[in-house]
């Protein structure tokens, strides 16, 4: 009997693939298929890291989909569980004849709840694009909707945990999600998002049973577990009761009455936060009393609404939020850290818990036959160690496939020698803008300048005012969307992008359209994060090193990730600066250079040259 393995190897090579768009024989990619494969035959846990080209998608698909077996593929972003969805899986199922039912499942929030829609269309203002899409939509994914749609607008028609009232709504036969999850449960591939991967296992009530866990994105599982199997609480978790109360039908004075009392609550609960104006570390036993004002009021306002039927979601809404403050004094300091986050005008109190691994051991993987994780960085300088002890993959077989593009043909990679210390943000921003104007006018634009910090960031900005280099469009992170930065920088590169932490990864820029990435430092966490210097306490307790086992390996990583925007097909080019001479000077510079991709290291002013004898667009000028 012919072997999965060699079914899979069979498919790449024969001719079921031909007709998809831009399909070519890979051979990392078949390789990568054939160890899916064993892994489904054999069973357990395990991690392939497979570099940008591969094709990974497909190599987790073909071998997943010939098995027969029932599939959960997550995902860390929606796009590409969009991209899945839309693109890759139809067409692989088309190609390979296979009638598997597919479905998307997405966390509530994403949903258009129709009960807040039936209640409210009339009572806000909204563009009649929306109205138009509310009305039609056939699933209520907010994705499927053309055009933006501000949260401030959306966050009061979305579907919410915290007051969906399930099976009491009138609405509950057909709920979007409610539809959406129904239809997960017959699928024979469901694509989710880790969140609800993660919750959703957690609470033994929503997945139905898979044979087969594809985790891609794998890398950012810490990410979502933390937030997961952690608590949250902000005046933003009022807004549902807020709704409720305001659009409700209640007498006068009984609605005034509950409104003073949530008014009363958000207070308390902004009371928990009170004198902080930058994120730090909260003490629960230095709070019991602010915390027991938010149980109690919580507690008056469900007490109040009683069983009026309409206001159900506010009771719920309610005593959840007495449920987190409850827990509150529960957590351990050994287990978790409990801070304040400031984030702009966003103040948020979250207790995380310090270490994962064993939870999503025990929650997620052992629930599967086979668990794959993968992600195009999985390893720093070669070894699996940091991501195993992160995700608690200890017993996990591992392969690391690398990647098809010839990086140091590819691209080159310079590090300036007359650089300012990495903490003069002055004259180390004034280097960076230097050179990213430099860069910038020789190609017209296709230039990226990645910063570690949103301060850096906004001094490079400051410099562009009186610097741009004319005909050249300027993008910023925070004076526009990701989503509308990275769309018109596609449609016209002829701009540069300043961006911090989100545009690290997950941005896709193949071809001409991006040839120069400029990086401010090597990407290390800042250690005076409350949750950064617990998880590194935590390292030393145990009898690690925290720089050697966590900061260390995390900013390598990050550095591969940043570098990583650059080249995207075999046919791209390009330069990257990185403006931190750590890299050369420090003996730990051998762990980032060993990490990244192996770019040709070059001197500054062979940089431009580069660019102008492997440019593909005749505007490049010196």
């Amino acid at each position: 009997m012919t072997s999965l393995a060699d079914r899979s190897a069979d498919v790449f090579t024969g001719d079921e693939l031909a007709g998809i768009s831009g399909y070519a024989v890979r051979p990392r990619q078949i390789k990568m298929s054939r160890a899916v494969a064993d892994a489904i035959e054999n069973g357990g846990i395990y991690l392939f890291e497979a570099g940008t080209g591969i094709g990974k998608s497909f190599a987790y698909l073909v071998p997943s989909f010939l098995s027969g077996g029932k599939v959960f593929i997550s995902t860390a972003t929606h796009t590409l569980q969009d991209q899945l969805a839309r693109k890759d899986i139809p067409a692989l199922l088309d190609s390979l004849e296979i009638d598997f039912a597919l479905a998307v499942l997405k966390g509530r929030n994403n949903y258009l709840c129709l009960r807040k829609w039936d209640r409210s269309r009339n009572k806000l203002s909204f563009d009649s694009e929306f109205d138009d899409w509310a009305e039609s939509t056939p699933d209520g994914d907010i994705s499927s909707m053309p055009g933006l749609l501000p949260g401030a607008v959306w966050r009061h028609f979305r579907a919410d945990r915290m007051d969906c009232i399930g099976n009491s709504c009138m609405h509950r036969g057909e709920c979007h999600f409610f539809n959406a999850r129904s239809k997960a449960k017959q699928a024979d591939v469901l694509i989710l998002n880790h969140h609800l991967l993660i919750s959703a296992l957690q609470a033994k009530d929503i997945l139905p049973g898979a044979d087969i866990l594809i985790i891609d994105e794998g890398h950012r599982m810490e990410d979502a577990a933390s937030e997961c199997l952690g608590l949250a609480i902000s005046e933003g978790i009022l807004i549902p009761v807020f709704d409720e109360l305001g659009f409700c039908d209640l007498e006068v004075e009984k609605k005034a009455l509950l409104l003073d009392k949530a008014r009363q609550l958000s207070n308390a609960i902004a009371g928990l936060m009170d004198g902080y104006t930058e994120t730090g570390i909260w003490y629960p036993a230095e709070h019991t009393e602010q915390i027991e004002k938010v149980m109690q009021l919580a507690s008056e306002i469900a007490e109040g609404v009683g069983k009026i039927e309409d206001l159900a979601a506010v009771s719920q809404a309610v005593l959840m939020i007495a449920g987190s403050a409850k827990e509150l004094t529960a957590v351990s300091s050994d287990k978790f850290c409990t801070f304040i986050e400031v984030n702009g005008k966003r103040t948020v109190l979250r207790s995380v818990p310090l270490s994962v691994g064993a939870s999503l051991m025990d929650i997620v993987y052992t629930g599967f036959e086979t668990t794959i994780l993968t992600s195009a960085t999985l390893t720093a300088a070669g070894k699996f160690d940091f991501y195993h002890s992160r995700l608690g993959t200890y017993e996990a077989d591992t392969e690391s496939f690398g990647s098809p593009f010839d990086f140091a043909s590819q691209g080159v990679l310079a590090i300036p020698e007359d650089l300012p210390e990495h903490d003069s943000h002055i004259e180390l921003t004034s280097m960076v803008w230097e050179w990213g104007r430099r860069l910038a006018r020789v190609l017209e634009g296709r230039t990226m300048l990645l910063f570690t910090s949103y301060r850096n960031l906004q001094l490079v900005r400051k410099l562009t005012e009186d610097d741009m280099p004319p005909g050249l469009t300027l993008y910023v992170q925070g004076e526009m969307s990701r989503g509308a930065i990275l769309e018109n920088f596609r449609a016209d590169p002829r701009g540069m992008i300043l961006g911090t932490a989100s545009f690290w990864e997950g941005v896709d820029f193949p071809g001409d359209i991006l040839r120069a990435i400029i990086i401010d430092r090597l990407p290390f966490s800042s250690p005076g994060h409350p949750l950064i210097q617990a998880r590194m306490q935590q390292i030393e307790k145990n009898g690690g090193s925290s720089f050697r086992h966590y900061s260390l390996p995390l900013a390598a990583v990050r550095l591969k990730q940043g570098t990583g925007r650059l080249i995207r097909s075999l046919s791209d080019t390009g330069a990257v600066m990185i403006m931190d001479r750590r890299i050369l000077t420090r003996n730990y510079g051998s762990i980032f250079l060993k990490t990244m991709q192996q770019f040709r290291m070059v001197e500054c002013e062979d940089v431009i040259p580069f660019l102008v004898e492997r440019n593909n667009d005749s505007s490049v000028r010196v």
